[in-house]
């Protein structure tokens, strides 16, 4: 994927200095090797849906985890009996500490689905900062063009970079804002892996097994 980013509160400067720049040299690599991954027809009134968001969504799921980051953690401490989940954290240490602090979190939110899922991830980005959980958040989601090839309704970047300023006084956390652009990116056509959508999705536990092994094997050709 082509990549766009945002930064708000100065997390991309942050992340480019010294002292954490290999953190995101890793995350920027993860997210230009995410596939375009497409099936035709795969809902017969929409003809221009065509990529399928549950690949790209099980792809970050598999490179996060093979590097290291942490699946589901929570974004409140322990003993909250109201516990909230995000999508993956990862603990780097510091090249350079030069405010003493030897380490730092970063904390991530994959969204490929309805635009109202982002003020959910807003809100635990700010209680994972607020709680010493996570240091910078990032947020990855598609851009206007591929987010109206997975569905209706479909948060995008250029939607979140418009709106993320004007909550200057509530969202105090750093968030890099990472946008997958599909423009002139070679598609990757799932039809000629499998035929059968219900393992193209993976939707349901009985396809969840093949499912995953689609994108395995994906992953590990490329």
């Amino acid at each position: 994927m082509n990549l766009k980013t945002f930064s708000y509160r100065y997390a991309q400067e942050i992340l480019e200095h010294e002292c954490c720049n290999e953190s995101l040299k890793e995350l920027l690599d993860i997210c230009s090797k995410c596939p375009l991954p497409i099936y035709k027809n795969k809902s017969k009134s929409q003809p221009k849906l065509d990529v399928v968001q549950q690949i790209i969504n099980s792809y970050f799921k598999i490179v996060f985890e093979k590097n290291g980051w942490e699946s589901e953690p929570l974004v409140t401490p322990m003993e909250y009996e109201d516990s909230l989940r995000g999508d993956f954290r990862k603990t780097f240490e510091k090249k350079v500490s030069r405010d003493g602090k030897k380490e730092f979190s970063l904390q991530i939110e994959v969204e490929m689905g309805n635009i109202a899922s982002s003020y959910r991830n807003y809100f635990k980005f700010q209680l994972s900062y607020a709680h010493k959980l996570a240091d910078i958040a990032i947020l990855i989601l598609p851009c206007d063009s591929l987010s109206k090839r997975i569905d209706s309704g479909v948060a995008s970047f250029e939607k979140t970079v418009r709106e993320i300023p004007s909550a200057d006084l509530s969202i105090t956390v750093p968030i890099l804002v990472i946008g997958l652009d599909d423009t002139d990116v070679v598609e990757l056509d799932v039809s000629q892996l499998s035929t059968d959508i219900n393992i193209v999705k993976g939707s349901k536990n009985r396809y969840k097994k093949e499912h995953l092994e689609l994108v395995h094997n994906f992953i590990e050709i490329n």
